[in-house]
């Protein structure tokens, strides 16, 4: 006569296969949470950054009806001019750096946005800040128009 009492080998072998998949599931889920963690940790001190720069950025804006720009520096009429320098990863207004860690610094000049039979200048600018695409903002700022 067979004992029906105990677990068998085949029913013990499926058991640890079940906690393996669900361990290693867990695992996963856990490595993916800490590492999104730590790039939210990391954009607060991006976002200082961004704000220094658009801080000034601002200011200089709206007061400015046009800008002269170039590949990585844009002069206003007031002798204002913001530069960025690749090789420090920054940006300078009239050399002194205003923010840092800058990974990507692109300039454009519009002319298109007519609102009211108002032809309004926009500046581009699209940033990249931190590692990888952690803090990326792209803003249109529009120049004094009045």
């Amino acid at each position: 006569m067979k004992s029906s009492r105990g677990v068998t080998l085949t029913a013990l072998v499926i058991y640890v296969c079940v906690m393996v998949i669900i361990i290693s599931i867990m695992a996963m889920v856990s490595s993916f949470f800490f590492s999104n963690m730590n790039l939210i940790k990391d954009q607060d001190k991006y976002a200082v950054e961004f704000n220094k720069f658009n801080m000034f950025f601002i200011s200089d804006v709206k007061e400015n009806k046009t800008a002269q720009v170039e590949a990585n520096k844009i002069v206003f009429p007031n002798n204002i001019t913001y530069e960025y320098r690749q090789e420090e990863k920054a940006v300078y207004r009239n050399d002194i750096k205003i923010a840092e860690q800058i990974q990507i610094f692109e300039i454009s000049y519009d002319t298109t946005l007519k609102i009211n039979n108002t032809t309004k200048n926009l500046i581009k600018v699209r940033m990249n800040i931190g590692k990888g695409n952690n803090f990326e903002k792209e803003i249109e700022y529009v120049l004094k128009y009045w």
